[in-house]
């Protein structure tokens, strides 16, 4: 086993505030060799080489890893906390399990930006079809990963194919469904 334990720090309130928690820990080991296999295979993630970190999110929560210490914000409450912990400790340990036939990627991703999506969306008229009030909306919870090409209609159009085509291929690089 790579990852023996993550040992919770503290748990304190989020500075958002509603209610959540965030909690740091610390990792049995360091773990910065394994970071270029995480970004391989946790594409939404964002990999900095300079910094050692690797920073993702699991639904609402954001983890971010750097040398043995590990953070994870809006969580509910304490026992979350703790299945967060066991639920790392797993993506971790499997991932170094199965590093031998996973190509590291020791770069920073390029993720688009939701402008660059927003160019792409069809007629950019806020039809609201896709039920968001405008375009630069979609386009937003596109790059969050909380909307779906399929929930534009027009993007199911002929003439928009090779748009929705583009808006897949950046999509997918960012490791997101998109049906």
């Amino acid at each position: 086993m790579y990852l023996e334990s993550i040992n919770i720090i503290f748990i304190k309130p989020c500075t958002t505030g509603g209610g959540r928690v965030k909690f740091k820990a610390k990792m049995s080991r360091a773990i910065p060799e394994l970071m270029p296999y995480l970004n391989t295979e946790i594409k939404t993630g964002l990999y900095i080489p300079s910094a050692d970190t690797f920073t993702y999110k699991i639904g609402s929560h954001i983890i971010n890893i750097k040398d043995d210490k590990l953070t994870c914000t809006q969580l509910t409450n304490e026992a979350q906390c703790y299945e967060m912990t066991d639920q790392l400790k797993d993506v971790i340990n499997d991932i170094w399990n199965r590093k031998e036939s996973i190509t590291p990627y020791h770069e920073t991703r390029e993720r688009p930006s939701a402008i660059q999506l927003y160019k792409l969306l069809p007629k950019k008229i806020g039809c609201k079809d896709c039920g968001q009030a405008s375009c630069m909306a979609f386009a937003s919870k596109l790059i969050l990963g909380t909307a779906r090409l399929n929930q534009c209609p027009l993007l199911k159009e002929d003439d928009y194919s090779p748009n929705y085509l583009s808006l897949e291929s950046h999509l997918q690089l960012l490791g997101y469904e998109t049906d």
